[in-house]
């Protein structure tokens, strides 16, 4: 089983909703750096121009501190959306924004004139922003909290308590009548309670439907997510017999995409009697040491084996499983626990944790049962490959024993026929002669049939180089071709052979490239009639050798050529010309294809084929 993977860090990922609350955030607070320029500003104007008495430290002693609060804002509103927050939290921040705001206004309301200034109507500016922002009664409660801090304003200027400012040009309020106070503040009130119904009617109806879009989005976004998890571990299962990494697969993306802490897969074992961990993701090595799972004492595994999917929402109010401690000390919560269900019966379970309370959604069980299932098919697939693998590694030991016993008698029947074909026993007359000749050669060609099997049974499962070394191809061929030269004079066939002065190494073991090589140059003599020619062509280019064999022999019929690296495959002609097993060609081709080579044939009938050879150099 490889080794538990730890759940990658990175930023918590917010809801759609929630991403629109913070966005809504962020343009309040950019909304005031505009603001505060926009003091500066006015400031500056009536400086240079308009020549009124305005306090002009004070106001921007108010205007340094927004944007001071800006900044702590800004930093709140980064550090909310780092982890996961929640729908009320996003609110109260928003809400912290405009009280502090309007604690600011009713400040600059005071230096510029009290309930006569000419910026307290930026408070109806203000309802209006927050009733567009905010739900309903928390619209109201801030406009009444703006009714307030104006009528708190009004009655300590009036009683002397705080300096009334009045603004020179502009109308005052003489603060001695209390009808003209009471007036301007019943009608400040109506119109920022008015206002703030005005524009919170329209924006309860925008923001209802935002969030049926948000809601929408997300759950779009989540089923997609789901499918393409569910995808993905599909294709794991299909492209990998390899049992521990496609459960590996399985327990990562199903932590991801159903935003959990932790996942876990446990199988039973031959006894049927535990559950062992088999793969898991996001969860402590301290946590997975606390050893197997025993469904009789564990009521959601026991549960589950029975073909239930079955969840704890809060395990601190269960006794659902058997190590309840050392779950709360790994900071988990919730679990939910699927069956891995095999032809209706459960082979283990698919457990799925979370780090906070969670009530899983019939469509959450679903999701996790189908994943269950795909498990449940990777495990199946595994281990009835490991059944063909232990079937086919039986019947190889079974063929090569056989192929070994009989190699020895069959030498000895050869042997025999050679003493009798050349009369060392008696004299045979020519009948008989021939009849032994012909049963020699067809010993010779099991001989070789067996020779070939054996070589191509060695191959199985190995990988090139048995013993690895640096092998001087070009020595090779100059070795196959002194081997085949009498054979090629008894023909009266021309061998022309080309290779480099300096050594093409290749990594791999000398006897591989001497079959590869060897097979090649024997099918030319083999098939080429007397007085042909044969040219045997080695080149190092660059990182790779070619090697080309050439001959002028009785050629390769073009629907023949697709089948000339199967096994036992012969073509009409070469069966008609001459004896052979019909593996040589597919023992070079496995060859090949164990040095990451690659083998091309270009033949015409009659006139001859030319075998193409490219393996990688050291």
């Amino acid at each position: 089983m490889s080794a538990p993977r730890q759940a990658p860090p990175g930023p918590f990922r917010q809801l759609p909703l929630e991403e629109e609350l913070a966005r809504r955030g962020a343009w309040l607070i950019r909304l005031r750096w505009v603001a505060a320029a926009a003091l500066f500003t006015g400031m500056l104007i009536a400086w240079l121009g308009a020549d009124l008495p305005v306090p002009f430290l004070a106001i921007g002693a108010v205007g340094v501190g927004m944007l001071g609060y800006n900044v702590l804002f800004r930093l709140i509103l980064r550090n909310l959306r780092s982890r996961e927050v929640s729908t009320v939290a996003w609110g109260r921040f928003a809400s912290a924004q405009f009280l502090t705001d309007w604690v600011a206004l009713i400040v600059l309301v005071h230096l510029t004139g009290g309930i006569a200034s000419p910026l307290l109507y930026f408070f109806v500016f203000h309802a209006i922003l927050a009733s567009i922002l905010l739900p309903p009664l928390s619209a109201y409660s801030h406009a009444a909290f703006g009714v307030l801090l104006v009528g708190l304003l009004a009655a300590v200027e009036g009683t002397g308590l705080l300096p009334h400012r009045p603004m020179t040009g502009f109308e005052d309020v003489d603060h001695d009548v209390r009808q003209l106070v009471i007036v301007r503040l019943a009608f400040f009130a109506t119109t920022i309670l008015f206002a703030t119904h005005l524009a919170g009617s329209i924006a309860r109806r925008l923001w209802a439907r935002t969030v049926e879009l948000l809601r929408m989005k997300d759950s779009v976004e989540a089923a997609f997510h789901r499918t393409r998890t569910l995808y993905d571990i599909a294709r794991a299962v299909n492209s990998t017999l390899d049992q521990s990494q496609v459960l590996q697969t399985i327990v990562a993306r199903t932590t991801v995409a159903m935003d959990g802490k932790a996942c876990a897969i446990r199988l039973l074992d031959d006894d049927g009697t535990r559950l062992h961990l088999s793969a898991a993701y996001g969860l402590s090595d301290t946590y997975l040491q606390k050893g197997d799972v025993d469904p009789a004492k564990s009521p959601v595994d026991q549960s589950a084996m029975m073909g239930w999917a079955v969840q704890v929402p809060d395990i601190t109010e269960a006794t659902a499983l058997q190590y309840p401690d050392e779950a709360r000390r790994e900071g988990i919560r919730s679990v939910v626990v699927a069956p891995m269900l095999l032809r209706g019966t459960a082979i283990g379970v698919l457990r799925l944790y979370t780090a906070r309370r969670r009530e899983f959604t019939d469509e959450d069980i679903g999701f996790l049962m189908a994943i269950a299932s795909q498990g449940a098919v990777a495990i199946e697939n595994a281990r009835a490959y490991r059944h063909l693998e232990e079937l086919e590694e039986a019947k190889a030991k079974f063929v090569f024993l056989v192929l070994h016993e009989l190699k020895t008698p069959v030498a000895s029947v050869r042997s025999s026929l050679s003493i009798l074909e050349e009369g060392f026993l008696d004299e045979v007359d020519p009948r008989k002669k021939a009849l032994v000749a012909r049963m020699g050669r067809r010993m010779a060609g099991l001989q070789d049939l067996l020779r070939d099997l054996m070589e191509l049974g060695s191959m199985k499962g190995r990988l090139p180089g048995r013993a690895k070394g640096s092998v001087d191809l070009g020595a090779v061929v100059r070795g196959v071709a002194e081997r085949l030269q009498f054979e090629a004079e008894r023909k009266h066939i021309t061998m022309d052979i080309v290779v480099p002065e300096g050594p093409v190494v290749l990594t791999g073991d000398a006897d591989d490239l001497d079959k590869v090589v060897g097979n090649l140059v024997e099918n030319a003599v083999k098939y080429t009639p007397d007085g042909g020619q044969v040219a045997v062509t080695l080149v190092a280019d660059q990182d790779r050798a070619r090697l080309v064999c050439r001959d002028t022999g009785i050629g390769i019929g073009e629907e023949a050529q697709a089948h000339v690296f199967d096994d036992f495959f012969r073509a009409n002609n070469a069966k008609q010309f001459a004896e052979g097993t019909g593996l040589g060609l597919s023992l070079v081709k496995r060859l090949v294809d164990l040095y990451h080579g690659d083998i091309t044939v270009a033949s015409t009938v009659g006139q001859g084929t030319t075998f193409t050879v490219v393996l990688p150099m050291e």
